[in-house]
């Protein structure tokens, strides 16, 4: 009777004993992923040039508040805005604002391309600026555009500007603004990363 006794609180042990391993080996849950950084909408562009001489301020304007495929995107009253007039031999403060008009209020996108400059990069007509720590493109009709703002790494960003016109640029070109997205990867040139957002201007210098 006591050999029977121990063999059953010895297989009571065993049982115990392998209870608690498969519990010991219940995988614990996985952490949830973290969220996916999406992409911001952005619907509105605006280009403030301040001349540096007279003090006037002008702002061009583009919208495309229903996104690809929708009604057309706009330049400001009946098209006006797509041309941006200069002086030549004036000296322009130029600031680009980024928006996303179809929240309430609206989202103003360029504060999170300054905050994310490291990652981020305005560029003109797909130019790669020239320089280090002060980074300048020379447009074809010989405008200049000299990047006032920069990043913890001391690239560019583009969204503070100082454009100058000299005598002798030409009277009217393309003017393409575009910003790039090159997380992990910016390094001053126009070739890494996916355009946020890319707006067809002219320039006119009168």
């Amino acid at each position: 009777m006591k050999t029977i006794i121990t063999t059953i609180a010895m297989l009571a042990m065993l049982a115990t004993a392998f209870t608690s391993c498969k519990k010991d080996k219940k995988t614990e849950p996985e952490a949830p992923a973290p969220p996916v950084n999406q992409g911001e909408l952005i619907t509105t562009m605006k280009v403030t040039l301040t001349d540096t001489i007279t003090n006037v301020s002008a702002t061009y304007v583009f919208s495309d508040l229903d996104g690809a495929g929708g009604n057309p995107a706009t330049f400001g009253n009946s098209g006006a805005d797509s041309v941006i007039n200069i002086t030549a031999n004036h000296v322009y403060e130029a600031t680009i604002l980024l928006l996303d008009q179809t929240k309430t209020p609206t989202d103003t996108i360029s504060n999170e391309v300054e905050e994310e400059g490291a990652d981020h990069m305005f560029f003109f007509n797909s130019i790669s600026p020239t320089g280090t720590t002060s980074y300048t493109v020379n447009l074809s009709g010989g405008t200049t555009i000299k990047y006032l703002d920069s990043d913890a790494n001391n690239r560019g960003i583009g969204l503070e500007t100082l454009w100058t016109a000299n005598p002798n640029s030409s009277a009217i070109e393309p003017l393409k603004i575009e910003l790039k997205h090159q997380p992990g990867i910016k390094n001053g040139t126009y070739a890494p990363g996916e355009t946020d957002i890319q707006v067809g201007f002219k320039l006119k210098v009168n």
